[in-house]
């Protein structure tokens, strides 16, 4: 498994951070699973540590928006690399997910 991740509440929202690689369905797996375990749906996924992705991570991302949204919530996801935020921007999934440069902003956008 190439992705770790782990939750800290703060002022209502879940931030997730996500690290290592994102590049099969395997490694999504327990992200899904984390995820179906939410309570709190404003979710920020923190990239900051996330050095690979491809469409498997979009696509739990993509999942991620639904549930979040379903439960009158969001996503937001921060701090991507230079990489990620370039598959975003070809992907034009930067038009899809709001994307900040800090989970502060990310926090604020939420209030």
């Amino acid at each position: 498994m190439n992705l770790k991740f782990s939750t800290i509440i703060e002022r209502e929202c879940s931030i997730v951070t996500l690290s290592g690689k994102i590049l099969s369905d395997g490694d999504i797996e327990g992200l899904s699973n984390h995820i179906d375990q939410l309570t709190n749906w404003k979710v920020i996924f923190d990239l900051s540590k996330l050095s690979h992705i491809n469409s498997s991570g979009i696509s739990v991302f993509v999942k991620t928006m639904t549930k979040c949204r379903i439960n009158h919530g969001d996503l937001i996801i921060t701090n991507p690399n230079k990489m990620i935020n370039q598959l975003f921007e070809i992907t034009k999934m930067n038009e899809v997910f709001s994307i900040h440069d800090s989970n502060e902003a990310a926090i604020n956008q939420f209030k």
